[in-house]
C-alpha cells in the first residue's frame, strides 16, 4: 500500500504541476475565456484539496476530489476550441490534466 501511496502522490504532484502551468497560462493571456479561466481555478482548489487527502489518509476524499477533478477537467477540455487562437501551454496543460486524471481515476478503481 506505502508503494501505491507514493505513485499516488506522484502523480497528483505531477497533475498539481501541470495545472499551475494552466494557472499561468490563464494570466498572461487576457484572451482566454472567463469560463475556462473559472474551470482551472477550480482544478487548482480541488488539487490541493486532493494532496490533502492523501496526506491526511484519506481515501475516500482522494477518490471524490480526483472524481471532481477529472470532471471539471473534462470541462475544461471541453472549453477548448482548436480553431481559435488560444495559447498552446493553456491547451496542452488542459489536455495533459485530463489525460492523467483519467489514468489516475483508473489506477484508483
Amino acid at each position: 500500500m506505502k508503494a501505491q501511496r507514493e505513485e499516488i502522490r506522484q502523480r497528483l504532484v505531477f497533475i498539481d504541476r501541470t495545472i499551475f502551468h494552466a494557472v499561468r497560462a490563464c494570466h498572461s493571456d487576457d484572451s482566454v475565456p472567463s469560463e475556462l479561466k473559472e474551470c482551472v481555478r477550480r482544478m487548482r482548489q480541488r488539487s490541493a484539496q486532493a494532496q490533502h487527502a492523501l496526506r491526511s489518509f484519506d481515501e475516500r476524499g482522494v477518490r471524490e476530489t480526483v472524481d471532481d477533478l477529472a470532471r471539471i477537467s473534462d470541462e475544461a477540455q471541453h472549453r477548448l476550441h482548436p480553431a481559435d487562437g488560444m495559447n498552446y501551454e493553456l491547451k496542452s496543460a488542459v489536455i495533459l490534466t485530463h489525460i492523467e486524471l483519467s489514468a489516475l481515476q483508473y489506477q484508483l478503481a
